[in-house]
């Protein structure tokens, strides 16, 4: 659902765009690569200092860590739009931006016992243990505000331009939305195993904490209308 949103909004931005460039002809259309993936961008000059920029990006990515006894396998996929507001307080092409990125960012998360922990008693059963898996997801929040600084090349003028972005996205906490084990033989449902996910549940959340605070860098080639 939230995509369906991130497209329409998206597709809002360029109309408005279109609209703009029809009466005033300052706006820009780009690509951009960075930290929160590829992605789209278009730009409207509200003034000779100010400017409305909105896109969409797009990341998938994966890495490992080990908590206690579990390997775990995190593969985020950050997918989100962005409306900023791009303040130039000199004649220069230097910048300050703040405005918000509407997220559909997660985590899926996949995890196995380490088979060098199991005791002694269970050593050869590490194909059976290597059948129960923990898997889950992990979100943030929906709106996530952000501030930064940049630069653009061609603020003044029309024709191709280099933008440049540094700042940081505040996505909130990583919230683990659903936890369970996956196995043949319904080993989830037991109590001591709810307990266990309880506590797996609170060391994700501090393992993905980094998350909070995600810095965004990018660099964009756009042409300005």
């Amino acid at each position: 659902m939230k995509k369906t949103y991130l497209t329409l909004a998206a597709g809002c931005l360029l109309a408005i765009s279109t609209t703009v460039h029809a009466e005033s002809g300052d706006v820009s259309i780009g690509v951009k690569g960075g930290t929160l993936g590829i992605g789209l961008e278009a730009g409207v000059d509200l003034s000779n200092n100010l400017a409305l920029r909105g896109g969409i990006n797009y990341l998938n990515f994966d890495f490992d860590s080990t908590i206690s006894s579990i390997d775990y396998n995190f593969e985020p996929e950050f997918f989100n739009g962005s409306l900023l507001l791009d303040w130039y307080p000199f004649t220069t092409s230097f910048r300050l931006s703040a405005g918000a990125y509407l997220n559909s960012n997660e985590v899926k998360v996949e995890g196995t016992y380490r088979r060098d922990l199991l005791p002694p008693e269970f050593a050869g059963y590490t194909d059976q243990v290597n059948l129960a898996k923990v898997k889950g997801t992990v979100d943030f929040n929906t709106l996530a505000p952000y501030v930064g600084l940049g630069w653009t090349s061609n603020q003044h003028d029309h024709g191709w331009g280099v933008n440049l972005d540094l700042g940081v996205m505040f996505q909130g906490e990583p919230n683990v939305s659903e936890l369970y084990i996956d196995d043949p033989w319904g080993l989830g449902r037991h109590p001591q195993v709810t307990g266990f996910l309880e506590d797996e549940q609170k060391a994700i959340e501090d393992e993905l904490d980094k998350f909070q605070y995600y810095p965004v860098a990018s660099v964009s080639l756009s042409y300005k209308f």
